[in-house]
């Protein structure tokens, strides 16, 4: 493996999902600007259009949602909004099936309406418009819950482009609060709220479109020093003088490598560690073992560009179980707040 071959970006799929993110804030624009001048309700041809509109408009949102839910997990290793995009998605999958119930009545309507069963048949449409119109209410209050939740968790969200964060988080909650106030009918409530939806779209989309473009080994590193001190503080005095060694022994090996450089060019001394002798050897083992294929390249990378001379498997194999203990990845709780 050599690190002149290594690719550092980020999957294409986050920059082409940025994209439709700022594709779906114009169309949100001019979807708000049908429903609010061209709209004429209690026709057929208008409702089937809006809801037509409304079906593709929560499919590109949820496309958007579950990308920007695996970059939250993968690249950030956030998973606190995990649960709550989940059930986001869900409320929104509630609110698609009563919108495609409600379309397919609609055409079922314009090719059945022969005589007498005509009347029949509006009974019938106007049985299933109730009914799933209590369905889209139900679905866009736990949308409203759901969003001021998700926000204020995004809000805190500080690894990356914490400000763009932050007004992510706000804009979330801004919409949940004035999608509350569209459902009791708030004279203008709804032009805010396309307005925001747009707005909340542009933002993550700019997020993604940022984030593919910086260093892919780089990400996730960034907040790892301060959460092993936070770690390192909540336990015992003895892990606190282990803490303490290792951190003598990196500086000590860092200046040594250093000297090194100066002298004169050398071989680089790749460190090799005898993994029976780590503390937590067999969670570590089954940390490593269970690794994700993005993940162990994204660590493979961070580990090869130590070095400038090409590394063979078992090299970068230990080097990366050697970060893992060095990071103490295998322990979850460093993320915990303080």
């Amino acid at each position: 493996m050599s690190n002149s071959t290594t690719e550092t970006s980020l999957p294409k799929f986050y920059n082409i999902t940025a994209l439709i993110a700022f594709i779906y804030a114009g169309f949100t624009i001019l979807f708000g600007v049908y429903k609010l001048f061209f709209y004429v309700d209690k026709t057929w041809f208008h409702g089937l259009t809006a809801n037509s509109l409304s079906l593709v408009s929560t499919l590109v949102w949820m496309g958007i949602l579950i990308v920007f839910k695996l970059f939250l997990n993968r690249i950030l290793k956030y998973k606190k909004a995990d649960s709550l995009i989940n059930v986001s998605l869900v409320f929104l999958l509630i609110g698609l099936y009563s919108v495609v119930l409600v379309v397919f009545k609609s055409v079922q309507l314009y090719l059945s309406l022969e005589g007498e069963q005509d009347i029949n048949s509006l009974m019938s449409f106007a049985s299933i418009s109730i009914s799933s119109a209590l369905v889209l209410v139900f679905s866009n209050i736990g949308l409203i819950i759901v969003n001021i939740l998700l926000g204020i968790r995004i809000l805190k969200i500080d690894i990356i482009l914490k400000k763009f964060f932050q007004v992510l988080g706000f804009s979330l909650i801004l919409l949940g609060v004035f999608s509350a106030f569209a459902v009791v009918s708030i004279t203008g409530s709804e032009v805010l709220t396309f307005l925001l939806k747009a707005f909340t779209a542009a933002v993550l989309g700019y997020i993604l479109k940022e984030a593919s473009q910086m260093d892919y080994a780089a990400l996730p590193v960034s907040r790892e020093p301060e959460k092993t001190i936070d770690l390192s503080i909540s336990q015992g005095n003895s892990n606190a003088k282990i803490s303490s060694q290792n951190g003598t022994e990196k500086i000590e090996k860092s200046t040594i490598l250093n000297r090194k450089k100066e002298a004169a060019p050398a071989p680089e001394v790749v460190p090799n560690i005898d993994i029976n002798d780590l503390e937590d050897k067999d969670v570590i083992l089954s940390y490593f073992e269970n690794l994700s294929q993005d993940e162990l390249k994204r660590l493979e990378i961070v580990v090869a560009k130590k070095y400038t001379q090409s590394l063979n498997e078992d090299q970068i194999k230990n080097l990366v179980i050697q970060h893992i203990a060095e990071k103490k990845m295998y322990d979850h709780n460093r993320f915990a707040p303080k």
